[in-house]
């Protein structure tokens, strides 16, 4: 009876300190906003508590701001088709610096390598398509500061060269 209890403290102090010290989103939830022209393309960061702020579409690009009030999280979704394939760059800010680590600690777990050459998290997939993540640390956005790191996926086409993007150098 008393191994219950214990396990019961060990499993409710597990989950309290998850909640307390992890983010909202995970590489996984990235992964699902890729499919940008569903009717459902953003239901996995509505169901994370996530409203949306602001969203701007021109022919090839559709760029969206979500912000979580509970968190106090923000994300910015940028999806970019073109001839030579898709591209999504999501730069997600979290409030403190506790979820910021635990974020880049479950990298390594999912065989993202670091490279210091391309100062990024990679994962290529294949010639033409790969998974980075660049750490942005600590950055002002709506007059707060907040942590701040940037995901890209870019699905490309062959024989084609991947587009060029505007990364954060702030």
């Amino acid at each position: 009876m008393k191994i219950v209890k214990y396990c019961i403290y060990i499993i409710a102090l597990t989950l309290s300190m998850n909640s307390i010290f992890g983010q909202t989103l995970k590489i996984s939830d990235f992964r699902k906003s890729f499919i940008d022209y569903k009717k459902t393309e953003h239901k996995q960061v509505f169901l994370k508590g996530f409203k949306l702020k602001k969203d701007t579409t021109t022919v090839n690009q559709n760029k969206f701001k979500f912000s979580n009030l509970q968190t106090k999280e923000i994300i910015e979704l940028t999806f970019i088709e073109r001839e030579g394939g898709e591209y999504l760059s999501i730069i997600y800010f979290m409030p403190t610096e506790s979820s910021y680590k635990n974020f880049i600690s479950m990298l390594t777990i999912l065989k993202f390598k670091y490279s210091k050459r391309n100062k990024r998290y990679q994962l290529p997939k294949s010639s033409y398509s790969g998974e980075y993540v660049y750490l942005n640390g600590l950055m002002q956005t709506d007059g707060k500061k907040y942590y701040s790191l940037q995901y890209e996926n870019y699905i490309g086409k062959e024989l084609s060269s991947p587009p060029l993007v505007n990364k954060l150098d702030k």
